[in-house]
Formats: structure tokens, C-alpha cells, sequence
């Protein structure tokens, strides 16, 4: 967006919807052995990675969504889906067959169950035909060696909905190896309001997978709000009573916004990820639990953006509506790697006397500072505006083409915009 400088003399929400009760603490609160978990990006940053036989070099596999809704409803547990997904993490692809060289003891040390429902869970998997085993032993690569030998195929479906994982999530990083998130979700898990823990475990894994079917980051720089997700976020007044602060000699403006610290749910998303649970009320109340539970351990924060529009409004603009930039990132781990606007919005505004320095630090004349106020600001075109909205992304991300993309248009939307802010003079 460009803006000009002049020479002058003198909420409609799509679909049903539950919002949450209001958020404690948001996403501030994070376990300490996520610290390292953002130095995943730097390689992508730095090449675009091509999906690839050796998901291990890459840092993502591939599970198929199907056949992990298909093995729910058939009334499998948190650990079948979980065994499911540590085989799919040791697959080899071999033309059109999964070919996996991980087993119950693989399992056992990457998810804290015990070796006895570990290997529960592979029988299950197999009496129900997800896995089975190869007609003859098959060693991958050469030399011969126990961890290379294929112990189960996984089950190819026709109607298949490959969803990239990332690695991290079951091998762990930096400090957190020896407690993976995947791990984590097992063996920490709360009771929640529901109060059964066997389907809080199953709710929130769940949920994750499904998080990440919608965790488009090359078109949304996290997960899709139109997949029915995101915070909300209101007009709000300066100290000065004013919601929009005109930028002098400009055609542009400085926005006032504050989060309604409510978290928006589509139903329909709800009954995509918890589908197995009837009861609408239950299925809500057990949706926000595992919510909660993901946002806890870290596994995923909001990053408030401003967009073109409403992309799910009620008219024909929410359609192509798409980020403008990211303006703030509400996670102290990812701001120190990721980029957003906040610091050249408030420059910008300071240098143009959009925003004065002594009302904002002191309160000057009316006794209120902006400080810990919780408003933001964004700048945009006068007229045409922009739509401020919180949407949350996955803290591991495997490490795809979309990802490369993803993160590659993130840092040009901010550094165009940060190109149009300096033009902007006061």
C-alpha cells in the first residue's frame, strides 16, 4: 500500500458461532523448554523445502486426517491415534506404500504411555486394518541394522487428506527433548471442566491435528479464521476520546483497537475436530477445554494482523479478503524471530504528531496513560481502513513449501509497509 502525501495550506460474524469466557492470562504463559522452538524457522527462512522422501532432513510427516477420524469413530482412544502417529513419523515411502520402521518401543519412548498400551494400541491398529505387516521382512537402506527394518505399512485409504506434522512434535527441541508436546498432552493433561481424562487426551490431540489441516501460513500467517477460530478485536478511544487520529498531510490514519479477549468458534469447527461427540453443549465445553490445554503448554499463540477486510463477512470483500500485516505478536519467544509493525506504527505516529509522546507515557492532561492500557494501534488507508482480528498459529511448524512461503510473505508485507510508513512525513 502506498500513501500521499498532500501539500495543504491551513462485528457481523459468518455461520453460528460460541464465544469463550474471557482468557486469564492469554498467551503469555509458556513452559520454559519451548525457549529454542523458534530457531526451527531460521532454515526456512533461508530455502523453501521441498516435500521429500526423508521426512527426518525436512522436519515433517505426514498423517492422514481420514484415517485418524475414521479410527475415532470406530472408538479408538487417544493412544491408538497417538501410536498411529509415531508410525506415521517413522515412514518411508516405497512408490505408493507407507512402509514404517517404527513400533511399540517407539512408541513407548516418544509418547509416555507404557510399552503394555503401546503395544495394545498396535494391535488395535491392526484387528481394525490401519497397519499391517509386510509379507516379508524388508530392510531399508544398507547394512543391515534393527532400526532400519520395516515393521509395519500403514494402510492406504481412497479418500486420503495428507496433513504435514511437524517433527517437533514428537521428537521434541532444545530443552524440551525429554518432554515432546506429544508427550506432554499425555502425561500432563488436566481434567478440564468434562473431568475424564482419557478424553481430554483424546480431545486435545484431536483438535491439533485438525488445527493444523487449517494452518494455511502462506495465505494467513497461521491458522484460517474462515475455518472458524480467531479473537476478536474492537474499536476502541484514545485518552483523548477518539477511535481514528488522522495522519497529517496524508491519506492515512491512525486506528485505535482493543482485544475483546473472547475467543470466537465456528460450530461447524467444533464439529469437525470433537465430531465423535454428540451432545452439542458437551462437544463445546470439551472443544474449549482442549483449547485451553494447547494454548497452556505453548503450543500455539495469537498474532493479531490487520486485514484488507472481514474475511468472514457478509460481503462479496470477505471473499479476497487476505493480511495486510502482522501488527503484533503476543508470544515473547516468537517476537524475537518473527516480524510485526507495532514499533514503526507508534514511531510513525509519533514522528508524524499523530500520537503525542507526553499523553502517551504520562497521560499529560488527562490523566491516563496508554501504557498497560491493552489498546493497539494500526495505520492504514483512510477511506479504505483495514479489519484488526487476532488468528492463532502453531508454534512447530513442519517445514513445507507453504511454511517456506508463509514465512517469506510475512516479512515482505512488513517490509513494504514499513517502506510506506517512512514516506509518511509529519
Amino acid at each position: 500500500m502506498e500513501f500521499i502525501n498532500k501539500k495543504t495550506g491551513n462485528e457481523n460474524i459468518h455461520g453460528d458461532f460460541y464465544t469463550a469466557p474471557k482468557k486469564e492470562n492469554e498467551n503469555e504463559r509458556f513452559f520454559n523448554e519451548f525457549d529454542d522452538a523458534n530457531s526451527m524457522l531460521n532454515e526456512a527462512r533461508k530455502n523453501e523445502i521441498e516435500p521429500s522422501q526423508n521426512a527426518k532432513v525436512e522436519g515433517f510427516f505426514i498423517v492422514n486426517l481420514m484415517q485418524i477420524d475414521r479410527m475415532v469413530s470406530l472408538g479408538a482412544s487417544a493412544e491408538e491415534v497417538l501410536a498411529y502417529m509415531v508410525l506415521a513419523r517413522g515412514v518411508n515411502r516405497r512408490g505408493d506404500m507407507r512402509v514404517s520402521t517404527h513400533g511399540a518401543q517407539s512408541i513407548y519412548k516418544r509418547t509416555g504411555m507404557s510399552y503394555t498400551k503401546a503395544e495394545a494400541a498396535i494391535e488395535w491398529l491392526h484387528e481394525n486394518n490401519f497397519i499391517y505387516k509386510p509379507v516379508n521382512e524388508v530392510q531399508l537402506g544398507k547394512g543391515i541394522s534393527k532400526a532400519r527394518v520395516v515393521r509395519w505399512v500403514l494402510t492406504a485409504h481412497i479418500d486420503e487428506l495428507d496433513v504435514a506434522l511437524a517433527n517437533t512434535l514428537i521428537e521434541g527441541v532444545g530443552r524440551g527433548k525429554n518432554n515432546p508436546p506429544l508427550m506432554q498432552i499425555y502425561n500432563d493433561i488436566g481434567m478440564g471442566k468434562h473431568g475424564v481424562i482419557a478424553d481430554a487426551r483424546l480431545d486435545t490431540v484431536m483438535l491439533l491435528v485438525h488445527l493444523y489441516r487449517h494452518h494455511t501460513f502462506a495465505d494467513c500467517g497461521g491458522v484460517n479464521p474462515r475455518a472458524g477460530i480467531y479473537t476478536k478485536w474492537v474499536a476502541a478511544e484514545n485518552v483523548q476520546g477518539e477511535q481514528v487520529t488522522d495522519i497529517p498531510n496524508s491519506n492515512g490514519a491512525l486506528f485505535e483497537i482493543a482485544s475483546s479477549e473472547q475467543t470466537t468458534m465456528f460450530l461447524k469447527f467444533a464439529a469437525e475436530a470433537l465430531f465423535y461427540v454428540e451432545d452439542i453443549d458437551e462437544r463445546n465445553l470439551r472443544f474449549w477445554d482442549a483449547f485451553h490445554t494447547l494454548n497452556k503448554m505453548g503450543l500455539m499463540y495469537e498474532v493479531v494482523q490487520i486485514w484488507s477486510s472481514n474475511p468472514n463477512g457478509t460481503n462479496n470483500k470477505a471473499r479476497t479478503a487476505e493480511p495486510l500485516y502482522t501488527l503484533y505478536i503476543r508470544d515473547r519467544h516468537a517476537r524475537a524471530s518473527e516480524p510485526y509493525m507495532q514499533k514503526e506504527i507508534h514511531n510513525t505516529a509519533f514522528r508524524t504528531g499523530a500520537m503525542d509522546r507526553y499523553s502517551e507515557f504520562t497521560g499529560g492532561d488527562y490523566g491516563e496513560s496508554n501504557l498497560q492500557s491493552g489498546r493497539f494501534r494500526y495505520i492504514a488507508h483512510k477511506k479504505a481502513g483495514g479489519y484488526p482480528i487476532g488468528i492463532y498459529r502453531l508454534r512447530f511448524r513442519p517445514h513445507t513449501v507453504d511454511t517456506g512461503r508463509g514465512i517469506a510473505a510475512e516479512q515482505t508485507r512488513v517490509n513494504n509497509w514499513k517502506s510506506s510508513l517512512i514516506e509518511l512525513k509529519g
